[in-house]
């Protein structure tokens, strides 16, 4: 896709303007992929922040392989599965996400579910 630079990388767009950057944001990147799908491709998130690129992760055993698989296709769209960002750490971090988003709203009375 960008083969390993980050000033060819695919970018990324937020589903929906945040109030808040402790609301978490659904994110979402198009590739056109040529038929068959045989091969595998192996990617990473970054972020670009203040001029600077952030890998997640903290080396190659933290990259991300997509095999194509018909049961994510919907209405003719391939969907890759929702991937959380890998901390340094190696870890996603979802529980503190999940604490922040939840404290967040609570107040708001509201609920968020996905399927």
């Amino acid at each position: 896709m960008g083969s390993w630079d980050p000033n060819k990388a695919i970018q990324m767009k937020a589903t929906q303007v945040v109030l808040s950057k402790h609301e978490p944001c659904l994110w979402i990147g198009e590739v056109q992929l040529s038929q068959p799908y045989a091969e595998s491709a192996w990617f990473k998130f970054i972020k670009r922040l203040r001029g600077s690129y952030i890998w997640e992760g903290t080396g190659p055993h933290h990259d991300r392989c997509c095999v194509y698989d018909e049961m994510n296709v919907i209405n003719g769209v391939y969907c890759h599965p929702l991937g959380h960002w890998i901390e340094e750490t190696g870890h996603t971090d979802e529980m503190k996400y999940t604490t922040g988003f939840y404290l967040g709203v609570a107040h708001q009375k509201a609920m968020h579910f996905s399927r």
